[in-house]
């Protein structure tokens, strides 16, 4: 079921490293990336974020209206850029 306009939803990004990505640059950005990660947290649009370091994956729960949102909610984070992200989006609870 469709969430109605302007509701929000839950989406799971899994967002895989990219092979060419400059480790050393990615390093230099832990620390901006970790202080967005706690912007958005605070504004209620991130919510769970785990790392797979060995299958050089992560996963960001974010919520939104809509995937549009969901990419311009990824687009503020710096690692964003070093990333091939999946979108999924998730079904209520209420619908599990």
């Amino acid at each position: 079921m469709a969430p109605h306009p302007g509701t929000t939803q839950t989406f799971m990004v899994v967002g895989t490293l990219r092979d060419d990505t400059d480790l050393a640059e990615f390093a230099a950005l832990r620390e901006d990336e970790h202080k967005q990660l706690e912007v958005l947290r605070s504004q209620g649009k991130i919510g769970a974020h785990y790392v797979s370091p060995a299958r050089r994956t992560t996963f960001v729960e974010i919520v939104a209206t809509d995937q549009e949102q969901v990419a311009e909610t990824l687009a503020t984070l710096p690692f964003a850029r070093f990333f091939d992200a999946d979108l999924y989006p998730l079904a209520p609870p209420d619908a599990r």
